[in-house]
């Protein structure tokens, strides 16, 4: 016994719960539920429920909620500026929420891990009890041949018009413009071969025509299935699919992989080659602590006026206009999860999202009544440098 280590053991076992929880959270079904929770043997204090579920985009989710946490004001915020950091994100709702896709499922688990040891202190995962999703049954996948473009084009209309509950409108070109936001793209159907195609254009003219040859020369590697490419000024990015076999499986998972890439990793892209990316989240991905603390004090938008926000923001005119262009970028991240929704047929997950969108547009509104404030000095005449 002498030789045993305990730090050692326990290490151990997390890894193998990690690796198990990955594992389980793989498996889950739309409509499945896993539940974590620290056994009832430690009444006192939060438990550190999490729950894991696959929404109709086909994410893997990770929900906890704000009162889970530690009551006292200080550590609460400790413990949220370092969950935001982590990944998570804290809705109107209090709940917190962190979503990948199946391949990054094992970072979601280690997050979840994470979060049970530093956040909730769970020594243990003896001490953890849940429950484990039904095992899925086999399914037999049946596909179609086409025969043709517009035989595969009708396939792949009629299974984004079952998706997405709704009438899929083609362009004057014949394909199928899709739902992600600021950066159109579309969906079409090759002519000489049984392909699909996403295309759009990323940046319309490129401000440095070799810099952007060396970034796609080097960088195109890290979006698998994404290929870039300089077309004169215009630099574009493409996700070819092919379908000599169409299943509407493999259409979803193809769908998903470029909504994931337009809303993820286009904005960085785009970012690099036209350089316009302002720093508004010193913390790294954490909101500011002013305006954290309006979505807290301010839920639905109604409970603070113009003066107040002003304060909160200490009165500042730079840091309200970043404020105000991180609002935008939050409504607008939540409009497009909406239309992503949509499009996966989750009306819950849907109407969710344009709450958030809603109360993101009017914070944004708040703020810039506080910016009107501050400026016209109508504020109370409370001179910057006075408040702390």
């Amino acid at each position: 016994m002498r030789d045993f280590d305990f730090d050692g053991s326990v290490d151990d076992a997390w890894r193998a719960f990690r690796n198990d929880l990955a594992d389980r959270a793989a498996q889950l079904r739309i409509g499945d539920e896993h539940h974590l929770e620290q056994t009832q043997g430690f009444p006192d204090g939060p438990h550190g429920t999490l729950t894991f579920t696959l929404t109709r985009a086909h994410r893997i989710r990770c929900t906890a909620h704000v009162v889970d946490l530690h009551t006292t004001p200080d550590i609460l915020a400790e413990q949220l500026d370092a969950l935001t950091a982590a990944g998570w994100r804290l809705l109107r709702d209090g709940r917190l929420i962190i979503e990948v896709n199946r391949r990054q499922v094992d970072r979601l688990a280690q997050v979840a891990v994470d979060a049970l040891r530093e956040i909730w202190e769970v020594v243990h995962p003896a001490f953890l009890e849940g429950d484990a999703p039904p095992a899925p049954e086999a399914t037999i996948a049946v596909g179609a041949y086409p025969v043709s473009r517009e035989h595969l084009l009708r396939l792949i209309v009629g299974a984004l018009e079952d998706i997405a509950g709704r009438r899929i409108t083609l362009d004057a070109d014949g394909d199928v413009p899709l739902p992600t936001g600021s950066l159109p793209s579309w969906l079409r159907v090759l002519t000489e071969e049984p392909t699909i195609e996403f295309v759009t254009t990323l940046v319309d003219d490129v401000p440095d025509a070799a810099a952007a040859a060396q970034f796609v020369a080097t960088e195109s590697v890290r979006w698998p299935g994404i290929t870039l490419v300089l077309h004169q000024t215009s630099l574009m990015a493409f996700q070819s699919v092919p379908m000599t076999a169409f299943h509407r499986e493999n259409l979803v998972s193809a769908v998903g992989h470029w909504l994931q890439f337009t809303a993820e990793s286009a904005p960085g892209i785009i970012t690099a080659i036209a350089g316009t990316a302002r720093d508004t989240a010193p913390h790294g991905d954490a909101l500011p602590d002013p305006l954290q603390t309006l979505i807290v004090l301010d839920e639905d938008g109604s409970g603070l006026d113009a003066h107040q926000v002003a304060t909160i923001c200490r009165h500042d005119q730079s840091a309200i206009l970043g404020y105000i262009r991180t609002s935008q970028e939050q409504y607008l991240e939540w409009m497009k999860s909406a239309a992503e929704a949509d499009l996966a047929d989750d009306a819950d997950e849907a109407a969710a999202c344009r709450r958030e969108e809603q109360a993101w547009r009017t914070t944004t509104e708040k703020l810039r009544a506080a910016l009107r404030l501050v400026v016209l000095r109508g504020d109370g005449d409370v001179p910057s440098q006075q408040v702390r």
